[in-house]
């Protein structure tokens, strides 16, 4: 070997870039030792064309949102280590990952499809040690120098049926020796450089200069920047070797998906739900080792089956995780960031099982922005937070005859928006009534805020409470029942199973006092400004002074109700006076 050295010499760099080949390897084996695995091999090649490294099995198929070890492969004849030390300085090494089509979309789109993407790109730098491998094969005398970087396979921005993706290095030969540019103190004016041309020449000999010499330069002016010559190592990069095609697949397949809570409506909490689906097309179970879900500005709980130890999912497999989902609120009960400025991100780490050996890593990082306040007007929201906020109460006490609304003493200048709730309900009726006979409420409502409402009126009836009349008694069952002489010291009963008893057999029916005749009336597209009079009818069945639960409104747009409870007291008599 050292006399086929001597014999060589020291080759030249356009030998050494034209007898180099590049190429990018992907293991199948996830933890593969390449000096182990190429301790085994003679070197032996069968066809030029193929791969570099034949011994090394490749993956067939990789999947998205996958970290995935690539070795970039170089192999150049054999030379001397010192030798080889300078061309290694000088090599600069790129890797380009793109994605693409291999099939034509199923139906034409009227934009032509973009042909490829590029999803990664990293240049090698000089603190990334190779792996060098000495091939001592007289017929095949080669060094290989093997980098390996981590690869994020992320997914495409455009849309690619059935997508595949190949790599592709690339490397050149900088020039041998760089020159140094000299430290100078004016960059217009260097020193032992003839002067330019002096654009004032033309006022040299001006009387009304009295004598002074104006000068300016040329290169103050316009500075010519010099171009360095292309080195002619650069015009010829060094070729690759075989471009491997890798189809490729989506590991896990989610979704988001939001519902409103059934709560007030200061309460702007959604109730988040994750569905994970492991892909089926990939055939390769899943490992989902952690599930992280964070709000911009706001706090995410999860509700259930969160701390679970990981669990090995099967394709097809379905998981739902719940998620309550609370954004920071200003002053006023409105998310801090408006509509627009809650971001929820999603981040997954799982692993895959695709053989025994080929174990892929998973990382998902997913951002969507959130909206917490949906269909639902802003000024709604500021006025059930205050409503929901007795400290937020204005001093000023609302109109009896009208509904809980926003006034101009609690607003802020510059959320100064017209009313939206501001409805004024006036509810009149006879002073007296005939028992047996039927009477009427009129209600007139008029529509004070700017948008065209539909309102429904619903009449909850008085509902007789006793069950603050109970009173708790020693319970008298078996299981409280002495053993000897031993007393007990036993709490009361919270059911007694006497009271339950006597309560069911004694059971019956009170007899209403009040009859509403009118389930509900519906009050449609009321405009701005307008008036609508509603009726209510009843039927006195007892004499007295009777009266109702409340006249519940009810918004049909945004379902929001309020209970007027301040209504005029109904009295009953056998004989009208």
């Amino acid at each position: 070997m050292a006399a086929l050295l001597a014999e060589r010499g020291p080759r030249a760099s356009v030998e050494f870039v034209e007898s180099s080949v590049l190429e990018a390897v992907v293991p199948a084996n996830s933890t593969i030792n390449l000096e182990d695995e190429l301790a085994t091999w003679d070197g032996s090649v069968d066809d030029e064309s193929g791969p570099l490294l034949p011994a090394i099995s490749q993956r067939q198929v990789l999947l998205f949102d996958e970290v995935l070890p690539v070795y970039v492969v170089f192999r150049t004849p054999n030379t001397e280590e010192n030798t080889l030390k300078a061309y290694l300085m000088r090599l600069a090494i790129n890797l380009e990952a793109f994605a693409f089509s291999t099939a034509p979309p199923p139906e034409p789109e009227a934009k032509a499809p973009t042909t490829k993407e590029m999803i990664f790109s990293e240049t090698i730098k000089d603190a990334n040690t190779p792996v060098i491998y000495r091939n001592e094969n007289e017929e095949s005398a080669f060094i290989y120098l093997m980098w390996k970087l981590e690869v994020f396979i992320s997914r495409p921005k455009g849309r690619f049926h059935k997508p595949a993706i190949y790599f592709q290095p690339t490397a050149s030969l900088r020039p041998a020796e760089k020159v140094k540019r000299s430290l100078i103190d004016d960059e217009y004016l260097p020193s032992k450089v003839p002067t330019a041309l002096n654009l004032l020449q033309s006022f040299e000999n001006d009387p009304a200069l009295a004598g002074a010499h104006p000068r300016l330069s040329a290169l103050r002016i316009s500075k010519i920047a010099p171009t360095a010559p292309v080195a002619k190592e650069l015009s010829r990069p060094i070729r690759t070797g075989q471009r491997r095609l890798f189809r490729a697949l989506p590991a896990l397949i989610w979704r988001m998906r939001y519902s409103k809570m059934h709560a007030s409506l200061s309460d702007s909490s959604l109730m988040a739900s994750l569905d994970l689906e492991i892909a089926h097309v990939t055939g390769c179970s899943m490992n989902v080792e952690d599930i992280e879900l964070s709000l911009r500005a706001g706090s995410v709980d999860p509700i259930a089956g969160h701390a679970e130890a990981p669990m090995l999912h099967r394709p097809g497999d379905q998981i739902t995780y719940l998620y309550k989902v609370r954004p920071d609120v200003t002053v006023d009960g409105t998310p801090i960031f408006g509509n627009e400025g809650h971001i929820l991100v999603l981040k997954i780490k799982a692993k895959a099982e695709v053989s025994k050996t080929c174990r892929p890593n998973i990382f998902i990082e997913w951002r969507t922005p959130v909206n917490f306040t949906g269909d639902q007007d802003t000024s709604l929201i500021k006025a059930a937070y205050r409503l929901s906020n007795p400290t937020s109460q204005p001093a000023k006490a609302p109109h009896p005859d009208s509904l809980p609304s926003r006034d101009d003493q609690s607003q802020l200048g510059a959320d100064a928006h017209p009313k939206v709730i501001n409805i004024t309900l006036t509810v009149s009726g006879p002073p007296y009534v005939q028992i047996g006979e039927q009477f009427s409420w009129n209600i007139f409502i008029v529509n004070r805020s700017d948008k065209t409402r539909k309102l429904a009126l619903i009449t909850i009836p008085k509902r007789r409470r006793d069950f603050d009349k109970h009173k708790s008694h020693p319970s008298a069952s078996s299981v409280g029942g002495q053993h000897g002489e031993k007393k007990a010291v036993l709490a009361s009963a919270v059911v007694d199973e006497n009271i339950v008893y006597a309560k069911q057999k004694n059971a019956r029916t009170d007899i209403a006092d009040l009859v509403c005749l009118t389930t509900d009336v519906r009050i449609g597209h009321l405009a701005p400004g307008a008036c609508y009079t509603a009726e209510l009818k009843f039927l006195a069945l007892s004499a007295g002074v009777l009266s109702v639960d409340a006249v519940r409104v009810m918004d049909l747009a945004t379902q929001e109700v309020a209970d007027l409870r301040d209504l005029p007291s109904i009295v009953a008599v056998d004989n009208v006076p």
